[in-house]
């Protein structure tokens, strides 16, 4: 799930998806077949950007890519650029238009906005019709405009072509990388991201579709992380960076599990807002940093999340928006570091009623990411853990310290927790299981709709009030915790899953961002990835 986020009239800004005049069916895989990268003056990087609207995202998304054609003139000499993007549906598209409509609006000056909104959005409908579903796929040419790029001549597949499967993205990079030969490659992600949860985590095969990050609802495909393995394990170039211009991305599942196959990943804990990253200052931090590519990824981390407190870090309203940029590299030496902890945790568990009590209080008050999903945050609850268990004290900070060494940056908007946000989450749960919640904003408030607590045999039990009466109905989840979640590598590697299955407290169910966020403001809250 990307969450993105962005202001509410751009949020329903999307490129008009009318009755298409492209007619012509073209896979252009091969048209660069005759570039040799021995014979051609490579390029210190290439962007390899690739993404998909997801629904709700096109407007951000495309302006994102138009800052590619705003970099330095120079820039371009050292950082050659190749995109492949597919726009939303007519039929998203409308959603939109209804969620937008002035007449949602009691206040007269929020129906006003609207109004006016509307009439921007037709400039954008006359602009871009006609693009509903189409793939583009083009090397960024600065003497041009994206406008003049996004036409026939580009148009990748037929309408409706895949976008959200392994075969798709890895003949992207295979053409990208003849098209753009380059010394270092970054690959960029944007749609709507996922974090982690076993139910999503079968292992990669062209029929699973779990452990999704990218998903095309339109010909009912997801890429996955165990699809992205496979592609970077398959493709003719091994890039340097993976970026996730997307939100929930920066947990430790999904980070080790790439650990092998880049060197750099660039992602977000929480939420990244809609507009994402600023690829001008991608482009013009690679071109200038004489291939010291940390240097660069630190001021690119540092600009964006800067950017995004101007527009929403002001304290007193709740936005948490981060970005890490991590080292693969001591991954190995960082899981043996939290694997200590977890054997140090499962003995104090064990070791008597008072410090079992304690480590509950803990467990029942951890900080949850996000509002409906399993995921918290490591760092903060097992330095919570720590200050309530003295034992757990040392290992804690050699944890800590072994993390330090290889995260290159991390920044936050300053309304989260004071600027002392969260640096990588975690699947928290009690005796094998978790839970997902499902919460609906309601005069001023969240309330607790439906939850499904997912056992760790593979069967979901579902609740639709506080009280937890069990809805009279089996479902399943297509696996077990013991052949998703014990088989990814971050489990393999630390052990975590003992302490999922050791822990008797249900992990707290809500989050600081649930408590804060205001449905009745969207202006003030931006949409997200």
């Amino acid at each position: 799930m990307k969450t993105r986020m962005t202001q509410w009239l751009i949020a329903g800004i999307l490129l008009f998806c009318g009755a298409s005049v492209f007619t012509a069916c073209n896979s252009d895989d091969n048209a660069v077949d005759s570039i040799d990268p021995n014979e051609s003056e490579m390029a210190d990087y290439a962007i390899l950007f690739y993404g998909y609207g997801g629904g709700n995202l096109d407007y951000d998304i495309l302006n994102n890519i138009k800052q590619f054609y705003t970099a330095a003139p120079a820039s371009y000499d050292k950082v050659k650029i190749a995109v492949q993007y597919k726009f939303s549906s007519q039929e998203e598209f409308e959603e939109q238009l209804m969620v937008y409509d002035p007449d949602n609006f009691d206040d007269p000056q929020e129906k006003a906005e609207a109004v006016e909104y509307l009439e921007e959005l037709k400039s954008w409908i006359a602009k871009w019709q006609n693009r509903g579903l189409f793939t583009f796929r083009f090397t960024v040419d600065p003497k041009k405009t994206v406008e003049q790029q996004m036409v026939a001549d580009n148009v990748h597949g037929c309408n409706n072509d895949h976008i959200a499967n392994a075969d798709s993205l890895l003949a992207f990079i295979n053409w990208a990388a003849k098209a753009c030969p380059a010394k270092h490659y970054v690959l960029l992600l944007s749609d709507h991201g996922a974090g982690y949860t076993p139910h999503d985590d079968l292992p990669y095969t062209p029929a699973n579709s779990t452990r999704s990050f990218l998903i095309d609802n339109n010909k009912t495909e997801r890429l996955t992380i165990n699809a992205l393995r496979y592609v970077l394990d398959n493709a003719s170039i091994k890039p340097q960076v993976v970026y996730f211009d997307a939100c929930l991305m920066n947990c430790f599942e999904n980070l080790f599990e790439l650990k092998e196959q880049t060197d750099y990943i660039i992602a977000s804990s929480f939420l990244v807002p809609g507009w994402g990253g600023n690829y001008t200052v991608l482009t013009n931090e690679l071109a200038g940093c004489n291939e010291d590519t940390e240097s660069a990824l630190k001021a690119y981390n540092k600009a964006c999340v800067e950017q995004w407190d101007k527009n929403y870090g002001d304290e007193t309203v709740e936005s948490f928006f981060d970005m890490t940029v991590i080292r693969t590299s001591g991954l190995d030496a960082f899981g043996q570091q939290v694997r200590s902890f977890t054997d140090k945790l499962l003995q104090a568990y064990q070791s008597g009623d008072e410090v079992r009590q304690n480590i509950d209080y803990i467990t029942a008050n951890a900080l949850k990411v996000y509002r409906g999903e399993p995921f918290y945050d490591l760092f903060i609850y097992n330095l919570m853990l720590a200050a309530k268990v003295p034992e757990l004290e040392a290992p804690y900070f050699q944890m800590k310290e072994c993390y330090d060494k290889e995260c290159i940056v991390a920044h936050q908007t300053c309304a989260y927790l004071k600027a002392q946000g969260i640096l990588g989450s975690v699947l928290l749960g009690w005796e094998g299981q978790y839970e997902e919640i499902d919460w609906q904003y309601d005069k001023g408030s969240w309330t607790f709709v439906e939850s499904a607590v997912f056992k760790p045999d593979g069967i979901v039990y579902l609740y639709q009030d506080e009280a937890e009466i069990e809805v009279d109905e089996e479902r399943r989840w297509a696996s077990t915790f013991a052949n998703t979640y014990e088989q990814t590598a971050f489990d393999k590697a630390t052990g975590w899953s003992r302490w999922i299955k050791a822990n008797k407290q249900r992990p707290a169910t809500m989050s600081v961002f649930t408590e804060g966020y205001n449905a009745n403001e969207p202006r003030k809250k931006p949409r997200t990835k």
